[in-house]
């Protein structure tokens, strides 16, 4: 078979459309680019289960002749797939809604990238998106899993006991990723590995949070870092908070950097 044409679709949730207050909603005080809390109203979208696995990225390889991203020695297959920009995710993202028949969300020209948020088709999560998602709908709870202590048992972090936080248990420190959604049940939406294994890039260019209400926000619309969320293996307690904000410039590609498809509805 011709392996362009075999990517099974990938196992997206509806999220329902509702408002939330974003940001530092728990008092944590960890970061300031956490505050003002500020709310926020999001239509209906949807968010896949997991984070994209090797397995399917390396489908999207073979069929493009693009090189596989380094697996750091830990195995491919269901585990998220690593070592990957945010280029390359706009670019999976488009090649994967050209096989299922989608509208392609992204137009790109070199290093410029533009978003139809009205096609149907696979994009990165925004910011916003991502955290009211990995809040459950933008509930009051400080992690992803929908828990408000963050257990090595469940999230894949730094549990090393010299970086405990009140809000978090000592255990294991693996120092790598493991199979997407293996370690934990997923939250009550059905997402797994909203907090823990890799970091997820997210549309927005990285700002200061506004103070007013915003609608369906995007983030400006330029900038130099990308936003990442959810933290990774190698962070620590306080870096896998759902609150949380990270970023980089968005040719970079480091071992606990992956991503998630969302969809427009």
């Amino acid at each position: 078979t011709n392996p362009s044409t075999t990517a099974p679709r990938p196992a997206m949730i509806d999220i329902p459309a509702g408002t939330f207050d974003m940001g530092d909603v728990m008092g944590d005080n960890e970061y300031d680019d956490e505050k003002p809390v500020h709310r926020v109203s999001l239509s209906a979208f949807q968010l896949a289960a997991t984070k994209l696995t090797f397995e399917e990225y390396d489908r999207f390889c073979d069929a493009t002749k693009r090189d596989k991203p380094d697996d750091s020695g830990w195995g491919r297959g269901r585990r998220p797939v690593i070592n990957v920009s945010w280029y390359d995710a706009v670019d999976y993202c488009n090649w994967l809604s050209e096989q299922h028949g989608y509208k392609p969300a992204y137009a790109r020209k070199g290093d410029e990238v533009s978003c139809d948020w009205r096609a149907n088709g696979y994009r990165l999560p925004t910011e916003a998106e991502w955290e009211y998602a990995a809040r459950e709908g933008g509930r009051k709870v400080r992690f992803g899993n929908g828990k408000d202590v963050a257990d090595p048992a469940e999230i894949n972090f730094d549990g090393r006991a010299d970086y405990k936080k009140i809000y978090s248990l000592a255990g294991e420190y693996r120092r790598q990723t493991v199979p997407a959604g293996s370690l934990n049940s997923p939250n009550d939406l059905g997402l797994h590995d909203m907090s823990g294994n890799v970091w997820e890039w997210c549309w927005d260019w990285k700002a200061s949070y506004p103070s007013a209400a915003q609608t369906n926000p995007h983030g400006p619309d330029s900038g130099v870092n990308r936003v990442l969320r959810g933290g990774s293996w190698y962070s620590l307690p306080q870096d896998v908070r759902a609150a949380d904000r990270y970023y980089y410039t968005p040719g970079i590609r480091y071992n606990y950097l992956g991503f998630r498809l969302a969809r427009t509805l």
